[in-house]
């Protein structure tokens, strides 16, 4: 699986520098976040391996799930964004907002993955469904396997 424009275009969301204007970097995060969902397309159409009328179903569905998970993530974004900012003089109180902030963003996720999930199971073979999530599970992975490699520990 290609994953290095993935990793890479996350963590320049992740880690731009503080000092851009706050319009540079939203530019920078809708361009990453286009080239994510290319890569992230193009990873899961070679793995997939819908039929024609497999992919006439699935990509709209697709597309409505990525774009609940775009949502999302603008979560995950401003929680980096606030860490980073301030993880070395983190209060206890700030520390328990980003953690409850975090917590909220997973539910989130969980309840995005199964509301598609069930969508897509009405239309698409089970195996189809479980399959399309495990590459979503792995990319995912990869991200955060990287992302945790360069997100400092609250001090």
């Amino acid at each position: 699986m290609k994953h290095l424009i993935v990793v890479l275009a996350a963590l320049i969301v992740v880690f731009a520098p503080a000092v851009v204007s706050a319009q540079t970097a939203d530019d920078a995060i809708q361009l990453t976040r286009s080239a994510i969902q290319t890569e992230r397309q193009a990873v899961v159409a070679a793995n997939l391996g819908l039929n024609e009328s497999e992919s006439a179903v699935f990509w709209p569905l697709y597309r409505d799930y990525r774009n609940a998970v775009d949502q999302a993530a603008d979560a995950r974004v401003d929680i980096l964004r606030r860490l980073f900012s301030n993880y070395v003089t983190l209060t206890d109180d700030e520390a328990m907002s980003l953690l409850n902030d975090h917590l909220a963003f997973e539910k989130e996720m969980i309840k995005i993955r199964t509301s598609h999930a069930k969508k897509m199971s009405k239309v698409l073979p089970g195996r189809t469904v479980a399959r399309f999530f495990q590459i979503e599970n792995k990319m995912d992975a990869i991200i955060d396997y990287e992302m945790a490699a360069e997100i400092p520990l609250v001090k």
